[in-house]
């Protein structure tokens, strides 16, 4: 799976914001008509199957959701960066599709930039593959080179795709390795580890409810006797841990 590599994303990103618009008639600006939809939008399926999100596939489609996600946060973060003097809401554009209205405020402290943003999603695709309409809530920071430090999520959008449904995210901490890229659910135990989960997501698909945190937890650590008297831990995730 194609991992998100944050510096290379914001280095690219200037062309794609402002000279892609993807047909509209001015990225920056706001479609009065659509803003009038202030909880966002989602009419399009894509061509993707559309599978029912259940317990068996819960955390590849959380894996999925969360990777579009944390791009539309750094997207959203490098708007506030390049119009620091923002004074009304922006218009972000999809790379692939629709777009995304962003909001918020954002910070520099030290060599880190704190953002709190509000985007609302219209149709809205980077990749052609996942589509999202709603409202997300993104409290996060990035250093001075572009690297995403830490992310929580809040509020619900629908998706389409690969997968059809609502997510609901709860103070939901996107994991985010050293490279500022997200740390697969289906990491190593050992990198599963290092993770401070918090908060929760809840799918919302066919007749499905399912709220869980997709990160497995640590449930035991064994220690290993080496051929060199030294000791080697071995960490057991529990893949069902949910809060």
């Amino acid at each position: 799976m194609n991992r998100i590599k944050s510096l290379s994303v914001l280095l690219v990103l200037g062309t794609i914001f402002f000279a892609c618009s993807g047909g509209n008639k001015d990225p920056m600006g706001i479609d009065q008509q659509d803003n009038e939809l202030t909880e966002g939008r989602l009419t399009v399926s894509g061509d993707g199957p559309n599978t029912v999100v259940s317990t068996s596939n819960a955390d590849s489609a959380s894996q999925i959701i969360d990777e579009a996600a944390l791009l539309a946060f750094q997207k959203a973060a490098y708007a506030f960066d390049v119009r620091p003097s923002l004074v009304e809401p922006v218009r972000m554009d999809g790379s692939y599709n629709g777009y995304a209205v962003v909001d918020g405020s954002a910070e520099k402290v030290g060599g880190i930039n704190n953002y709190n943003l509000k985007a609302t999603f219209y149709d809205y695709s980077d990749d052609g593959s996942v589509y999202i309409g709603g409202i997300l809530q993104f409290q996060g920071s990035m250093d001075k080179q572009g690297i995403t430090k830490d992310i929580h999520v809040d509020d619900e959008i629908k998706f389409a795709g690969p997968y059809n449904g609502s997510m609901e995210y709860n103070n939901f901490r996107i994991p985010i390795d050293n490279m500022g890229n997200i740390i697969s659910i289906f990491a190593p135990c050992e990198v599963i580890a290092e993770i401070e989960c918090e908060g929760t997501i809840t799918f919302r698909s066919g007749s499905n409810d399912i709220i869980k945190n997709p990160y497995p937890i640590v449930v035991n650590v064994i220690l290993v006797p080496l051929p060199n008297g030294e000791e080697e831990e071995i960490y057991i995730c529990d893949p069902d841990y949910s809060q």
